[in-house]
């Protein structure tokens, strides 16, 4: 089989268009919230934020178990075979909803625990984990529900799932901003998973009706077991990436003031909103055309065709980027985040890298290679670790960022060496 063929310029075009297109709506509504929070909460305002959001997405990696990439390639392989794919549905639905109510129990009665962790010790903040707790299964059956219909390629509904979020999103910021201050920008984190998970749910509840996600079932535990490897996998990230940035910024705050925890925070927040050309097609596309694929040939075809047609842009865009570093602080944010443009190049560096390493390390997932993986991710998070408790204290905020791109670059070339003989066979 020609790769080329199953792979064609039109396909890639019309997922990169429909990607460009979430993407510029999130960019829009993206850039308009970031616009109100550093306007109406300030950078400590924003480190806070930071730091519930680290905290919310790890509840909800372990959650869902950290299986989606196993119940994504589960669905791409078997949504032609309806009765093993309904059961295998179903099964995991129960199970999310029982490990979601678990870990939502105990945020409840954590309360105080948690709180000193994620508000520095701000307590008159911690009742907002109350409404983290009870929303979080509706934000764990959203991941899951987005899973699926991606393992379909349905990817302008998902699209469409993105786009209404992000909107939603936006809006309930700002009204909750506007009335509320920081303690808004805070619960509208956990109100915005309630409003996409209703979203989501209007496709996949057309997919699979109400009749076959309640009806009556039997456990198969041999179906869960195969799950496990990538759930290893994806929790080792999920849980430690989330604990590593709340001790970042922690630390910045300790070391420097929260004001320079929130620019960090700042930075973060930009990188996210240009990196999501990256993950967006590599969630979206590259993983899932992986995964349909058999032989090791066609592998490396799809991966060097990633190199090639993607990462050029990418790195165009991130030189762009630089040179209007001061534009975009300006649009973004306000004069109290001037000292953002002093972590610009860094991030931008570690940025390029990881999304390098992003293309070569989504081959785990395909392969299993559960030792692999743990091996290159230990490498990584030690070295960022280790980095930002030395270079914090010396360099402040923009010693967070040098240990960001020292991180990726020790990362990828571990990668390569790891997947040398794949990689350089040809």
């Amino acid at each position: 089989m020609d790769i080329f063929k199953k792979i064609s310029q039109n396909q890639l075009f019309k997922v990169t268009s429909l990607s460009s297109f979430s993407i510029l709506i999130r960019l829009i509504t993206g850039f308009l919230s970031s616009k109100v929070i550093a306007y109406f909460v300030g950078p400590s305002g924003m480190a806070l934020m930071g730091n519930l959001r680290s905290f919310t997405s790890l509840l909800e990696s372990v959650g869902t178990l950290g299986i989606q990439n196993g119940v994504l390639q589960n669905v791409a392989k078997n949504h032609q075979d309806r009765v093993k794919l309904n059961y295998f549905v179903r099964l995991i639905f129960w199970t999310l909803l029982f490990f979601s109510l678990l870990i939502s129990t105990v945020l409840i009665f954590g309360n105080s625990y948690f709180g000193k962790m994620i508000f520095n010790r701000q307590s008159e903040y911690n009742f907002i984990l109350n409404f983290v707790a009870f929303f979080l299964p509706f934000q764990v059956f959203h991941l899951f529900f987005v899973t699926v219909l991606n393992g379909f390629s349905y990817y302008k509904k998902v699209t469409l799932i993105s786009i209404y979020g992000y909107i939603a999103s936006l809006l309930t910021s700002f009204v909750f901003i506007w009335f509320y201050g920081v303690f808004g920008a805070l619960v509208s984190i956990s109100i915005t998973s309630f409003l996409l998970f209703l979203f989501s749910s209007f496709y996949f509840f057309k997919e699979f009706s109400f009749g076959i996600i309640f009806k009556r079932i039997q456990i198969d535990f041999s179906v869960l077991k195969g799950l496990i490897p990538f759930g290893i996998m994806s929790l080792f990230t999920a849980v430690l990436t989330p604990v590593l940035y709340i001790f970042i910024r922690n630390l910045i705050a300790k070391e420097v003031s929260i004001e320079a925890s929130g620019w960090f925070e700042a930075m973060q927040r930009i990188s996210g909103f240009y990196f999501m050309f990256i993950s967006t097609l590599v969630s979206f596309y590259f993983l899932p055309e992986l995964i349909k694929t058999s032989s090791e040939h066609e592998k490396l075809a799809i991966t060097t065709k990633f190199f090639k047609q993607v990462i050029p842009v990418f790195l165009i865009t991130l030189i762009g980027v630089y040179f209007c570093k001061d534009f975009i602080i300006k649009l973004l944010l306000t004069s109290d985040f001037y000292q953002v443009r002093e972590l610009f190049v860094w991030q931008l560096v570690g940025d390029f890298f990881k999304a390098m390493s992003l293309i070569l390390g989504i081959r785990f997932y395909v392969i299993k290679d559960l030792k692999g993986y743990l091996l290159t991710e230990s490498i990584s998070f030690l070295v960022f670790f280790v980095a930002s408790w030395f270079w914090i204290p010396i360099y402040g905020a923009i010693g967070a960022v040098i240990s960001y791109a020292a991180t990726y670059v020790v990362y990828f070339l571990a990668l390569v060496v790891y997947f040398r003989k794949v990689i350089f066979k040809a």
